[in-house]
């Protein structure tokens, strides 16, 4: 009678569970990385919104100031 030789079905075994053990670790940092780069799509977003609202202000502030008057100095007066 011969004998099976198991080693190579363990090993197989092992192989498959390994592969599928870094199969989810691939997918939860794929994940993540999703995440973040929504994260980072809103925040630009937002940073774009408050640049358009910063150019705004500082452009009507340009064109609506008028010069300050000088004051006298101290030696003048």
């Amino acid at each position: 009678m011969a004998m099976l030789n198991w080693r190579p079905v363990v090993d197989y075994e092992l192989r498959e569970i390994e592969f599928d053990r870094r199969e989810i670790e691939f997918e939860k940092r794929k994940i993540a990385h999703e995440q973040r780069m929504k994260q980072l799509r809103s925040e630009n977003e937002r940073l774009a919104e408050l640049n358009v609202k910063l150019s705004a202000i500082s452009s009507s502030s340009a064109t609506s100031s008028n010069p300050a008057k000088p004051t006298p100095n101290e030696s003048e007066m």
